[in-house]
């Protein structure tokens, strides 16, 4: 992972503020961000620096494989067992709808008796106060837009001196063709001086 010393200010303006860190001690070549909002991370950036097998060993030139993962949403229910707010919450018994207070709804129900339910922030209510609601009917939207998502990469760490060597090889084949070529038209043309 590339510090934020060496990150140049058109690639911190692109992150947005995206910090990268490492998941463990134990697994420093794992990195994680988040969690982050979808609507402003949807391209997330992530600064890596290549490693110089001059300076270290165990890195050897070739090609690597990254693979990418993303997760949108969050769990369902919390340890205790309490619903998130990532979750749609439905009328916990028939009646109508009393009073909306904020987050708690009142139900009254059939009998008179009143029923408050609290739902919690990230979903939108979907009824208002009069309307007449059954049990296990839905009374907010569906907060939960979840997904998974990977992708894969192929880097290659290259040796520099390789390069060059390929182009200078390239280069030599280019001219050694070239004065085939030559040699060849030179040839014809004195065939056709000739006579033949």
């Amino acid at each position: 992972l590339a510090p934020k010393d060496r990150l140049p200010k058109s690639l911190k303006k692109e992150m947005k503020g995206l910090s990268w860190s490492a998941y463990s001690k134990e697994k420093p070549y794992i990195l994680v961000a988040g969690p982050v909002p979808g609507e402003m991370y949807e391209k997330m950036i992530l600064p890596i620096l290549a490693p110089d097998p001059a300076k270290d060993d165990k890195v050897e030139f070739g090609k690597e494989t990254l693979y990418f993962g993303g997760n949108r949403g969050r769990g369902q229910v919390y340890p205790e067992g309490n619903k998130s707010n990532n979750n749609q919450f439905f009328a916990e018994a028939d009646g109508t709808i009393k009073a909306i207070d904020s987050l708690k709804v009142t139900i009254q129900k059939k009998d008179g008796t009143t029923l408050e339910q609290t739902v919690l922030p990230g979903a939108d209510l979907v009824v208002t106060v009069g309307e007449e609601v059954r049990k296990d009917e839905p009374i907010t939207t569906n907060p939960n837009v979840g997904g998974f998502g990977q992708a894969e990469k192929e880097v290659i760490l290259q040796d520099m001196n390789r390069v060059y060597a390929f182009c200078a090889l390239s280069f030599s084949i280019f001219l050694s063709q070239l004065s085939f070529v030559l040699k060849k038209k030179q040839f014809e043309k004195v065939q056709l001086a000739e006579g033949f």
